[in-house]
């Protein structure tokens, strides 16, 4: 074999090595690549954790204690506002003895034991505003007072006025008194003092 063809068939294979090289280096890039790819692959995060669900808020349940009426200064006295909350109620007439015996009693209560927890709500049988009004102002009553009490204190059951009712926090009847006399004052504290709890 001569020179020129060794040469030939050397030139032959360096550039069939070099080209299957290069072929097989592409080979392997675009495997690295594809292998890249696959590990940078994005996966879809994770669903936000589910929030708690609130707990449904407790509804007042209108039994035969419930009452809406006028206040004497304006706007509605709703015994459902009161929800969860014990209440002091004084059924009065404005010119009833006994009434007005009883009002300042029951301001004090209002008094001393509002800031713990109880509602003390005046309610005048009779049907005008004025009159509510007047027994307020005659004692400085602080607590509110409705007026147009006559159908619900039917529905109470009284005999006549004054008539005190202490209603727990349901709004059931816990005690009541007919009538006033301070021999009732402990008895009423004592009432108060249990509704509070």
């Amino acid at each position: 074999m001569n020179k020129g063809k060794i040469l030939v068939l050397i030139a032959a294979y360096v550039m069939a090595f070099g080209y299957y090289g290069c072929k097989k280096n592409e080979a392997s890039e675009s495997k690295v690549t594809y292998a890249r790819s696959e590990t940078t692959v994005q996966t879809a995060p994770a669903p936000p954790a589910e929030t708690p669900a609130k707990a449904p808020e407790k509804v007042y349940v209108k039994n035969n204690a419930y009452f809406k009426l006028p206040n004497c200064k304006g706007g509605d006295i709703d015994l459902a506002s009161y929800a969860g909350k014990p209440v002091l109620l004084i059924f009065f007439t404005e010119t009833c003895p006994f009434c007005r015996k009883a009002a300042p009693f029951i301001e004090t209560m209002n008094k001393k034991y509002s800031p713990k927890g109880l509602n003390v709500i005046g309610i005048c049988v009779e049907g005008d505003a004025a009159s509510a009004a007047g027994y307020v102002n005659a004692f400085g009553l602080t607590f509110p007072v409705a007026y147009n009490g006559g159908e619900v204190s039917r529905r109470y059951r009284t005999q006549g006025v004054p008539y005190i009712f202490i209603l727990n926090k349901d709004h059931a009847v816990h005690n009541v008194w007919a009538g006033y006399d301070h021999q009732y004052d402990q008895d009423i504290i004592k009432g108060i003092e249990e509704v509070i709890k």
